[in-house]
């Protein structure tokens, strides 16, 4: 592709950009206007309506037209340049050597005209992204292709620099520089529609289906929202049977809108590798792409949330250092970095191993290590098979103990306080003035408790980690740490390497120090998933082997 030519020349966003701000300003002014025109439409003239569509009409167009008339960027020879604004200037570079992804989004009213809107993403927060609403697809393509000049490069002179022998020379990670002829995971429309079952997340839907409903009463007549109201309280009032096939009904809705949400976001997933870099695409009408350098991954995570475990099924994402929101939200950049949305548990790490050869992701041993000194008897057998250190299991009491003192002191403060003829008794005796409270809200406390308990149980089954060695000589020269814990309910395995953590931080109580148990958290530089890794109670042995890896 030709380069020289056109780096030096700043370029115009296509014409097609306008659409792109129509659309985003008709999301917020366009249904404004037609729910006020419904609701006045009869104290309005035809000449006062159309006045009001062209103001709003003029207002969506303005601002899409000044952005168009004053963006520019530029291919220079080490660095893209963006420029925008026209009272506020704005003027912003991000070398080709500090990419950390790019992502392109085409949907579907660009696919005509052959252009995406592009995201380049740096390290750090969003707000350090350079996005074209509106650039020619190829784009993508020729932005890769300078990032890789780039590291040619910079890889040219780590090898100038080893000529001097008192020059260290970091140690490259070995990459794949044929591209995939096909790709290396493709999600059927079944994949997706388990994903979208199993996700947690459809409870989500339930806020989605209230913010329809509050934006449609205040559209629809009164009598028809009355008349649904009152079937509602028909069905409530109708027994046991119309309850259940009430649930069922919200169930099965919830269930519709997390489906046709999941295959919008993830129809024809497909992860590709593109010499060192990692293609991800999907999208129904949307066509995402998003390209990130194997380089840049900072950890490769592997969750199970409790609607899949009975399934034995997984997802797989990676901790980028970068955001990977093509639009900004926060949805569509953890949909970028997931590369397995829904997999089985028995396939996740040769499929990894297939697109990440770089990471080596080893299957863990199914025997925890009993201890520190632990050996395993058929040496031979488990010297490739890291053996994974649970560091909680023998603490139960330390995860418990809070959860259980707290439910206690809450429950009973609820119940002196409640109406209950013993409470009142109590109050009487003690001359506590009476809250009123109903007996029953100890369910409340109880329940939340036994959640938190539960939590805390879980945690203590699962947190560990595992040292996995780089090469076959064991895990004393391990360069790389597999950690398992859970999030709430959601258990996760998460591999890093020494050089992605950023600082190691042990602290203990007073009165835990002399028994030997510390908690340790090491902070990630990760912007789109978990930034650290917490081990909540630990023995000093365990702490410390965290930190000689550290700081080997």
């Amino acid at each position: 592709m030709n380069t020289e030519s056109t780096s030096t020349n700043w370029r115009r966003l296509h014409p097609a950009s306008l659409i792109i701000g129509v659309v985003e300003t008709a999301k917020g002014v366009i249904g404004l206007f037609f729910a006020l025109l419904f609701i006045a439409r009869r104290e309005l003239s035809a000449m006062t309506i159309a006045l009001i569509f062209l103001s709003v009409l003029f207002v969506a167009l303005c601002q899409p037209v000044i952005n168009w008339l004053t963006t520019r960027y530029q291919l220079g020879p080490d660095q893209l340049a963006f420029k925008s604004g026209l009272f506020f200037r704005k003027n912003r570079t991000i070398s080709y050597g500090s990419i950390h992804a790019i992502n392109s989004s085409q949907p579907i009213y660009l696919q005509p005209f052959g252009v995406a809107r592009l995201t380049v993403s740096a390290a750090g927060a969003a707000d350090t992204d350079i996005r074209l609403d509106a650039v020619p697809a190829a784009l993508q393509l020729e932005l890769e292709h300078l990032r890789a000049l780039s590291q040619s490069t910079a890889a040219d002179s780590n090898t100038a620099l080893a000529n001097d022998p008192q020059t260290p020379v970091p140690t490259p990670v070995p990459t794949s520089s044929n591209p995939s002829q096909k790709p290396l995971f493709r999600a059927s429309v079944g994949d997706i529609l388990l994903f979208a079952i199993t996700d947690i997340g459809f409870l989500a839907a339930a806020f989605v289906v209230y913010g329809f409903v509050q934006q449609v009463q205040d559209v629809l007549p009164r009598s028809m929202m009355h008349e649904a109201e009152r079937s509602v309280q028909t069905a409530l009032t109708g027994g046991l049977f119309s309850i259940i096939v009430l649930i069922l009904a919200c169930v099965m809705l919830l269930l519709m809108v997390s489906i046709v949400t999941s295959l919008l976001r993830f129809y024809g997933f497909e992860v590709w590798r593109r010499g060192d870099d990692l293609v991800v695409v999907r999208g129904l009408f949307t066509r995402h792409t998003t390209t990130i350098p194997v380089s840049r991954i900072q950890t490769v995570t592997i969750r199970q949330s409790m609607l899949r475990r009975p399934f034995h099924l997984c997802s797989v994402g990676l901790g980028l250092s970068s955001s990977t929101a093509n639009s900004g939200s926060r949805e569509s950049g953890t949909s970028a970095a997931q590369i397995l949305p829904v997999i089985s548990t028995r396939r996740v790490y040769a499929v990894l191993r297939e697109i990440l050869p770089e990471w080596g992701l080893p299957e863990m041993s199914a025997a925890p290590a009993a201890s520190p000194s632990h050996v395993p008897r058929n040496a031979e057998a488990t010297a490739h098979v890291p053996q994974l250190r649970y560091t909680g299991r023998t603490l139960l009491r330390y995860y418990l103990t809070l959860p259980v003192i707290v439910t206690l002191a809450i429950t009973a403060a609820v119940w002196i306080g409640s109406d209950a003829h013993a409470a009142v008794t109590l109050r009487t005796w003690c001359a506590i003035p009476d809250l009123g409270w109903p007996w029953w809200l100890v369910i409340v406390p109880i329940a939340l408790g036994l959640w938190w308990m539960v939590c805390r149980l879980l945690k203590a089954r699962t947190e560990g980690f595992a040292l996995l060695s780089t090469d076959d000589s064991g895990a004393r020269c391990s360069s790389r740490i597999l950690v398992t814990g859970t999030l709430r309910l959601t258990r996760f395995v998460l591999v890093t390497s020494r050089a992605r953590v950023q600082s190691i931080t042990r602290y203990t109580a007073l009165w835990r120090e002399s028994r030997g148990i510390e908690r340790v958290q090491m902070s990630l530089f990760v912007m789109n998933g978990i930034d650290e890794l917490r081990f909540m109670f630990l023995h000093r042995a365990d702490a410390e082997a965290l930190q000689r890896w550290m700081e080997q």
